[in-house]
């Protein structure tokens, strides 16, 4: 059986983020709190130059290098830059979530 036709096992193609706090930038709100981030599921091309190993241990250099070519509204790395840890922490997460087989999703949710 083929799991990417059963809408319960299919990977998703994007997530998203709902900004909990404002991103400001020389004081000026670029970006509002409650903005919903879309995240594109990254494929090769947005990985490139990423460390995927530090991308999955969340850090922050990585994600502000591979966050500009998956977000929409773009979030350039002076935006992430801005950004509360929170919202990064939620930004990262579901970077992560799209870099991890099934699997392990899979496993780690048995455990919890």
């Amino acid at each position: 059986m083929d799991d990417q036709n059963n809408p319960a096992t299919a990977p998703a193609n994007s997530g998203e983020l709902e900004l909990e706090y404002d991103i400001v930038v020389a004081d000026k709100v670029v970006i509002t709190a409650g903005t919903k981030v879309t995240v594109r599921k990254p494929m090769g091309g947005a990985l490139r130059g990423a460390n995927l190993g530090g991308l999955v241990r969340m850090e922050y250099n990585q994600v502000a290098l591979v966050a500009p070519r998956v977000t929409s509204p773009v979030l350039h790395p002076h935006l992430v830059d801005a950004m509360d840890p929170a919202d990064v922490t939620m930004l990262a997460g579901i970077l992560v979530d799209f870099l991890l087989p099934t699997a392990t999703k899979e496993a780690l949710s048995q455990a919890a």
